[in-house]
């Protein structure tokens, strides 16, 4: 029996809709759907969300509500992140994204944002050598990246106002691409990490891992793998940066192995996680698959088992 269950996730960068079939176990993953909609490059300084950024989110929308007709409205869940989060005029978009899809979206909270994508990532490596150690997982957004430290469940966690769209409109003047623009970068991230004075217990883990778009990119790039994981290191994200000052423009970065639309948000998505690096020390990251969109459906699955085991018992 197929019992079709979606989410989709309104990121500041892309938005993304995930639809599996969970008549089987585990899931079955039938489509994916994203498009990069940048909502995050229409805040003002003010924090006011262009209609221009708008319009393209709600265009975006109508053109993934179709592929998700078949989904019943109580098993679609829409969750928004940093861009939504923050916009002074937020509910003009969502309420004209809620008639398109006929659902309510949840408007996550930056420690939300972390306990999914950290369940997401939970969930991906549960069956591998992963499961046991204490991991902190890194999650590069648009408009946020988050921290989380735990093993099966976070057990701290932290959502930092630096994202790979914010950082390029804001350290990439005319969008060019300089040594001193990405060095910039890198230092402004890791004063972000550092004057958050983590403490020691941060440094509790074991394996590190990264989730969604920027360090599939740069885990990509690297072109390092171990157990058919892919990884990156200092080593690799040098070579990386020389890469990327191979270009003068975010528009004309175009990379064999990098998908099209990611190159002009990557200098600063490279720029956060070096940051980031260099502030906890890091050397290694792996990435996994699972993040945010999986974290939703994992919830969403635990909450209707939860539901029927009531069910049942009463």
């Amino acid at each position: 029996m197929t019992y079709l269950v979606a989410a989709i996730d309104l990121g500041s960068n892309s938005f993304h809709a995930t639809l599996v079939d969970t008549g089987e176990n585990p899931y079955r993953v039938v489509s994916r759907a994203g498009e990069k909609v940048q909502l995050a490059a229409g805040l003002d300084n003010q924090g006011h969300l262009s209609q221009e950024a708008m319009d393209r989110g709600l265009d975006c929308l109508r053109r993934l509500a179709p592929k998700l007709i078949k989904v019943d409205p109580n098993n679609l869940h829409v969750v928004a992140t940093n861009t939504l989060r923050v916009a002074q005029n937020s509910a003009d978009f969502i309420s004209q994204a809620e008639a398109i899809l006929g659902v309510p979206i949840r408007v996550l909270t930056g420690d939300e944002e972390a306990l999914l994508i950290f369940s997401g990532v939970v969930g991906e490596v549960s069956s591998t050598t992963y499961q046991q150690r204490k991991k902190l997982v890194i999650d590069i957004g648009g408009g946020s990246t988050e921290l989380i430290l735990g093993q099966r469940i976070p057990q701290r966690l932290q959502s930092f106002p630096m994202g790979c769209v914010a950082f390029s409109g804001k350290f990439f003047p005319q969008r060019k691409i300089k040594q001193s623009y990405i060095t910039n970068a890198v230092e402004a991230a890791q004063n972000t990490i550092e004057k958050a004075s983590l403490g020691y217990f941060w440094d509790d883990w074991q394996v590190c891992i990264g989730s969604s778009g920027t360090v599939k990119a740069l885990a990509a790039l690297s072109a390092l793998e171990e157990d058919g994981r892919p990884y990156l290191d200092l080593a690799s994200m040098a070579k990386i940066e020389r890469q990327l000052l191979a270009f003068d423009h975010l528009d004309e970065v175009l990379i064999e192995g990098l998908r099209p639309d990611r190159g002009e948000v990557l200098p600063a998505g490279y720029a956060i996680l070096k940051g980031i690096m260099l502030s906890l020390n890091l050397d290694r990251i792996y990435f996994s698959t699972g993040a945010l969109r999986e974290g939703v459906l994992l919830h969403a699955l635990q909450q209707q088992t939860d539901s029927l085991s009531g069910s049942l018992s009463s």
